[in-house]
């Protein structure tokens, strides 16, 4: 395996932060669940508190190839409204990303800044599923842990795509139902009914709805579904 220092990142450092999101904003798509997540530390929308503890790991600053955030997201009571500081109900996540053709760098990566005796699960989403075998192999050969691997879907669209889904949608949806952009007043309801709600996810919500091409399914004037995409207009214009 190769031999890496990883060098640690201080995402207070504007400087540095920002090196790691152009490196991650020069692969899209790939690399954008891990650069939406870090831009919106930098914008402010999240704080270092929200994700506390955290790390941020490449494999060389001066020419990165490879980024690792190790992170934490305190649990929340039922209510969602008390928040519970119990350790034990952290959650704590790992979200990656690797220049192509360097696997090898991030297995070290991985390996040495991720505190593997604290991972239950892992959750793969399309991009990265295929480090799941050689994820799974590092753990079981090094025997860093027992985990359970699990993958989940995500579908990316751009703004072209989502208004020709909605036009088409249109066509073949009763009269009674409505389809329209959401607005800053649909927040609340969004955020009531979110299976994450916490004392942030209010805020991120109405920035992504002012942001981002976000459309609802209205029954009655009943918000009944939303669906949106994840690039917002600077994204848009940059490419």
């Amino acid at each position: 395996m190769a031999t890496v220092i990883p060098s640690q990142i201080d995402i207070s450092n504007e400087e540095s932060l920002r090196s790691v999101l152009n490196f991650l904003k020069a692969h899209f798509s790939e690399s954008l669940q891990l650069w939406l997540l870090l831009d919106y530390v930098q914008r402010g929308f999240i704080t270092k508190e929200h994700i506390w503890p955290h790390k941020l790991f490449v494999d060389d600053q001066d020419q990165i190839k490879c980024v690792v955030l190790v992170y934490s997201v305190i649990g929340f009571t039922i209510d969602h409204r008390l928040l519970d500081e119990n350790k034990e109900t952290s959650k704590r996540y790992v979200s990656f990303f690797c220049h192509p053709d360097n696997d090898h760098l991030l297995m070290t990566l991985l390996e040495q800044c991720v505190p593997w005796n604290q991972v239950d699960i892992i959750m793969y989403p399309n991009n990265g599923y295929r480090f799941s075998t050689m994820i799974t192999s590092l753990v079981r050969e090094k025997k860093l842990g027992d985990l359970n691997v699990h993958s989940a879907s995500q579908i990316e669209i751009n703004r072209e795509t989502l208004e020709m889904t909605k036009a088409k949608i249109m066509q073949h949806i009763p009269p009674d139902i409505t389809i329209r952009r959401l607005s800053v007043d649909d927040a609340s309801f969004v955020n009531d009914h979110w299976e994450y709600k916490s004392i942030f996810s209010l805020g991120l919500i109405q920035y992504e709805i002012e942001h981002l091409p976000a459309f609802g399914a209205y029954h009655n004037e009943q918000l009944s579904y939303i669906f949106q995409s994840e690039q917002d207009d600077d994204l848009e214009s940059s490419n």
